[in-house]
């Protein structure tokens, strides 16, 4: 018999198909299955598989954008709730029915691909309004980004994909607020886009990554000391890194603008929990951490430190670097 098309019987009986990303069986897989099912059953309700698009529709995606934005920028969609809404109601208002990322995703393609969309007549226009910049506001930096790299393990996704996505943006403001419930949504979103931006790596980068000396900046540690054990009084309110380590395994590295504020946040062990699972939970005494204050070290900047230990040793709760392929 020849295989079942899904698709078809799913036309004839006038149902909906909504797809379901990756999952998976056994105890470990069993928790991010059961989140993916949910994830589709409480999704926007318009998914009518998997969408498509033409140069006609990706049109009339620009066309609801410009009317939208303000003379905002495209990247604006992923920090601006708002402007967000305003953007899929004019993109449902002509005509067009795909799940709400999509029409984000769709927009960011023309804006890469501006040459080619272009000769068809299809052009974003310049951006009129001043852009917010990324920033993370420091004394929760590490929050922010346990929250990404948790729904990175468990979803497979991007920071803009987390971003786009209207439950996975939820889910990652509802896990940053269990321990940041001042942030607002705007600088939550912010500081995903601002760790999006320090982890992103061209060429010439990485060359000077790979002429640094990781012994250089294992000399320069200070203070390290079991969780269970700082003193917050010992750590200079100024500029510097710090390294969180659990026995040889690298679990956070991070330069901080009052690395005295980091370290006083994460000694608690509070934010831990966010990462915590069956398999792995906070246990103070055995988690080390080690800080290097100042802008620089051995005349390299922290940040340049920072993103050389995080792509030499790739800790776990850290948003990993990515390559541009440029």
């Amino acid at each position: 018999m020849e295989d079942l098309d899904q698709v078809a019987i799913s036309k004839i009986l006038e149902s909906r198909i909504k797809p379901i990303g990756r999952v998976g069986f056994g105890h470990f897989a069993s928790v991010s299955t059961t989140e993916e099912i949910q994830k589709t059953l409480h999704g926007d309700g318009r998914l009518v598989g998997p969408p498509s698009f033409t140069y006609q529709r990706d049109a009339l995606i620009v066309r609801a954008f410009e009317e939208a934005r303000d003379g905002a920028s495209v990247d604006e969609l992923l920090w601006n709730k708002d402007l967000a809404a305003s953007f899929v109601e004019r993109c449902r208002a002509l005509g067009l029915e795909a799940p709400c990322a999509a029409f984000i995703r769709r927009l960011m393609i023309v804006r890469k691909h501006s040459a080619r969309y272009r000769e068809h007549g299809i052009v974003i226009r310049s951006t009129t309004k001043g852009a917010s910049p990324p920033r993370i506001v420091p004394a929760y930096a590490h929050v922010i980004e346990f929250a990404l790299v948790k729904l990175r393990y468990r979803y497979g996704s991007s920071i803009d994909e987390i971003l786009m996505d209207r439950f996975l943006g939820d889910r990652f403001e509802d896990l940053v607020h269990q321990f940041a419930p001042s942030l607002s949504s705007r600088d939550v979103r912010l500081g995903a886009l601002s760790i999006r931006r320090d982890r992103e790596l061209r060429k010439k980068a990485l060359e000077k990554l790979n002429a640094l000396d990781l012994a250089v900046i294992e000399g320069a540690w200070k203070g390290v000391v079991r969780l269970s054990d700082v003193r917050p009084d010992e750590v200079p309110v100024s500029p510097g890194l710090i390294e969180i380590k659990e026995e040889d395994r690298h679990l956070y590295v991070a330069h901080n603008s009052n690395i005295h504020s980091a370290v006083d946040q994460l000694r608690s062990g509070e934010a831990f929990r966010l990462m915590a699972s069956s398999f792995w939970g906070p246990k103070l005494e055995a988690i080390t951490l080690a800080f290097a204050p100042g802008q620089r070290v051995a005349g390299t900047s922290i940040e340049t430190w920072e993103r050389k230990l995080i792509h030499d040793r790739n800790p776990v709760f850290n948003w990993p670097m990515v390559q541009d392929a440029a």
